[in-house]
């Protein structure tokens, strides 16, 4: 391929990154993800490491730069971080995230093997998945807008219960690398590049037309209730009373006819549980009376520890609690580099517990529900835990720190992937929204809009069944990441 003047390629480099983020929630340009991979590849082609490294920093940039910005909101709007402060802290952490394209970059320019062009595709392809599968674990981890993401309305979505949202990102680079093989490489190279689309798209058909999951039990009518309560008066100690029936009267509203199960958002009640039990008493009986389950979010004291939690209003009482803590919005990532901010963040980055213990599903209504709060839908490989008891799911989140912003689509997009991943139907309730259902398609069944306050009525089917990536993880791709990784590394020092 020709050699780029450096600016050319540069602009190139950052303008894809900034492209890229269009492939992800709201818009679901799922093809971009693949057309701004390709021309990456395409320009770090001739480039020597260190041109890689920084064409890899420019895409990176651009990526997370459009792709996290919300970060900056949770910081400013409701962090109460002044505005220069909010910006900066973002800045860095936008830093941090180009750390993995442009590493990726450099080490395939550093061992890529020349006149190779399939294995060549291969080996970036891999060092991706790697970088992707580093960045979900390194420091608590962060594994938002994975490239995978992108499909979750695409094509190859159809892969996440074989191989889940990694084993996806790496279909998507391969298939990106391989397109650029056939439109630059030889007759011979081009020919395997075909070969390999070809066979990928046949799996993805084969896959689409596959159930992993079969019906259990009969169905429930779910109503999910998005309150709408402003960020700034949620936790407010004079409108607890007017949260409490709010969502009281919101969840009798039009009457509970058919309804088996009500689901409120995360902290809900915006206070510990035990503080409220006698007030909402009658609340809890009258729902007994009617045999309907209630699920919502909330605060539970265990000694010194604080909980963020769910629990069954009435019944059994039984609770789950919040084990992986957001970024942001309950600690603060790197903060042994950004402590010196936290005095002037007016978020509760250190005052809640996470939960420990084995994994125990909710029964409610004969079904078997895991439940997962707020950020932690975004880990696949966690949530594997859930099964293969859990007949269907429910996330409660708050996603009004990150305010109108792409945050709350791209949430919904991850909760899409997991409900794809496990072949399980999945609710998630929010604040002010957006609050769905879905089927084990990942299907929506119905909505909430952010900022609107409402009431959904949804027929959940649960399902049991185990998906081969709910029985595997993301081990299969780390494998042949790194296989691929070292057998094309060995081959290059074979040749040398």
């Amino acid at each position: 391929m020709p050699v780029l003047p450096r600016w050319i390629a540069s602009t190139l480099a950052v303008c894809s990154g900034l492209i890229l983020p269009l492939s992800f929630a709201p818009t679901h340009w799922w093809l971009l993800a693949i057309l701004t991979v390709m021309t990456l590849y395409g320009l770090i082609q001739q480039a020597t490491p260190r041109q890689a490294l920084w064409l890899g920093w420019l895409f990176g940039l651009g990526y997370f730069g459009i792709g996290v910005h919300w970060v900056y909101f949770s910081l400013h709007l409701f962090g109460a971080a002044i505005a220069p402060l909010a910006a900066l802290l973002t800045l860095v952490f936008v830093l941090v995230m180009t750390v993995f394209p442009a590493l990726s970059c450099w080490l395939w320019a550093r061992f890529r093997l020349a006149d190779a062009s399939l294995r060549n595709a291969l080996l970036f392809a891999s060092i991706w998945v790697l970088s992707e599968l580093l960045r979900g674990k390194l420091m608590d981890g962060f594994p938002w807008i994975l490239i995978g993401y992108s499909q979750t309305s695409g094509p190859l979505g159809d892969f996440a219960p074989l191989v889940g949202v990694y084993g996806i990102s790496f279909l998507v680079v391969l298939l990106a690398t391989m397109l650029l093989v056939v439109l630059a490489g030889s007759w011979k190279q081009r020919a395997g590049a075909i070969t390999s689309i070809s066979a990928v798209a046949l799996v993805a058909w084969v896959a689409g037309t596959l159930s992993f999951s079969a019906p259990a039990g009969d169905p429930l009518t779910v109503r999910l209730v998005q309150a709408n309560i402003a960020q700034e008066m949620k936790f407010s100690p004079e409108r607890l009373n007017h949260a409490l029936k709010l969502y009281a009267s919101m969840t009798s509203q039009d009457g509970l006819k058919d309804v088996d199960l009500v689901v409120w958002p995360e902290t809900a009640i915006p206070t510990y549980f035990d503080r409220v039990e006698s007030a909402m008493s009658p609340f809890i009986a009258s729902m007994e009376a009617r045999g309907v389950d209630v699920l919502s979010g909330g605060f539970q004291r265990d000694g010194d520890d604080v909980y963020n939690a769910v629990r069954q209003l009435g019944g059994e009482r039984a609770v789950y609690r919040k084990r992986h803590l957001v970024p942001f919005g309950e600690y603060m990532p790197l903060r042994f580099v950004l402590d010196f901010a936290a005095r002037f963040i007016d978020i509760p980055m250190s005052d809640l517990a996470a939960g420990r213990g084995p994994y125990v599903p909710i029964k409610l209504q004969g079904t078997s529900v895991g439940v997962s709060i707020c950020y932690e839908d975004v880990y696949g490989e966690e949530m594997r835990a859930l099964l293969p008891e859990s007949q269907m799911m429910v996330n409660v989140s708050n996603d009004a720190w990150f305010g109108d912003s792409a945050a709350p689509r791209q949430h919904e997009q991850k909760a899409r992937m997991r409900a794809r991943e496990f072949a399980r139907p999945l609710v998630r309730v929010t604040n002010t929204g957006i609050s769905s259902a879905m089927d084990f398609k990942g299907n929506i069944l119905g909505r909430i809009e952010h900022d609107t306050q409402g009431i959904l009525d949804v027929q959940i089917q649960p399902r049991s069944g185990m998906t081969p990536y709910a029985r595997t993880g993301n081990w299969p791709v780390f494998i042949l990441a790194l296989i691929l990784c070292l057998g094309i590394a060995w081959a290059r020092r074979l040749r040398a």
